[in-house]
């Protein structure tokens, strides 16, 4: 890949992950550090960047398009691998769910009596006498 198209390829990653991170959270993915955006959709876009750009054959669909299968195959091989484990673990007693109060509370809180993130935690504070006394 010429340094040009290096260039290219990474002020569109640069718009893709300034613009996923909000269209995930209209769908509602909870993707708190924005894995998704970085590793899974602006690393599906540096893989057919790298076929779209590549040197000897610039533009070539035929690479391209290789590259998007190979794309979709490390989707549907990650994807239906942590689907398996999630769902074996989710058979194991307890599962891997938290009660809703503990969701609502936050697991920082629960799990270690810190919170991430006071200010969206006004409900806790209102609740939980030890917490007003400590904060």
């Amino acid at each position: 890949m010429r340094p040009v198209f290096a260039v290219v390829s990474g002020a569109v990653a640069g718009l893709i992950v300034s613009i996923v991170p909000a269209v995930l959270e209209k769908f509602k993915v909870d993707d708190v550090v924005d894995a998704v955006t970085v590793h899974g959709v602006c690393g599906a876009w540096g893989t057919l960047a790298a076929g779209l750009f590549f040197e000897k054959n610039m533009f070539s669909m035929e690479i391209v398009s290789v590259q998007a299968i190979g794309v979709a195959m490390a989707f549907v091989w990650g994807f239906g691998v942590a689907f398996m484990v999630f769902k074996l673990l989710d058979l194991m007693p307890g599962g891997i769910r938290v009660s809703s109060q503990h969701e609502q509370r936050g697991l920082d809180y629960i799990e270690h009596a810190e919170l991430s993130y006071p200010e969206f935690q006004r409900d806790v504070t209102f609740e939980t006498d030890d917490l007003t006394r400590r904060h």
